[in-house]
C-alpha cells in the first residue's frame, strides 16, 4: 500500500496514551514549532514520516535577504553586460570581489549548520 492511498483512508482507530506533564509540553512544543496537531507529530514520529523542516524566524528572514542579494547581483551583471556589449571597459575591484565570495560561503555554511542541527533535532 502506498503513503498516497493511506493517506486517503478514512482514520477510524483511537490511541489514548498518559503522558507526564513535562512530556506533553514537550510534545506541544514540538508541534507548535512544526505547525502539526498533536495527532500530526505522533503519526509522524511512530510510523516515521519525517516532519516537515521547521523555517524559524532566523532563516526565514535569511532565506528574503538572500533573495533581495540575488536581485541586486542580477541588476549589476545585467549592467556589466550591457557595457560590455558597448564596448566600455569593466573595472572589477578584486579585493571586494573576494569578500563577497567569503561571506557567500559564510552563509552558506551557516545555513547547512542549521539544517544540520533541525535534522538532529527531528531525530531526537
Amino acid at each position: 500500500m502506498t503513503n498516497a492511498s493511506i493517506m486517503r483512508q478514512k482514520r477510524s482507530h483511537r490511541i489514548d496514551i498518559r503522558l507526564t506533564l513535562a512530556e506533553y509540553e514537550k510534545a506541544q512544543l514540538m508541534a507548535d514549532e512544526n505547525n502539526l496537531t498533536m495527532s500530526e507529530l505522533f503519526r509522524a514520529k511512530t510510523l516515521k514520516n519525517r516532519l516537515p523542516r521547521r523555517v524559524t524566524k532566523v532563516a526565514g528572514q535569511t532565506y528574503w535577504e538572500l533573495g533581495k542579494i540575488g536581485n541586486n547581483l542580477n541588476q549589476i551583471a545585467k549592467a556589466i553586460n550591457t557595457s560590455v556589449l558597448m564596448g566600455e571597459p569593466v573595472v572589477v575591484d578584486r579585493a571586494l570581489l573576494s569578500q563577497v565570495r567569503d561571506l557567500v560561503k559564510q552563509v552558506r555554511r551557516e545555513i547547512a549548520e542549521i539544517d544540520l542541527i533541525t535534522d538532529l533535532q527531528d531525530e531526537a
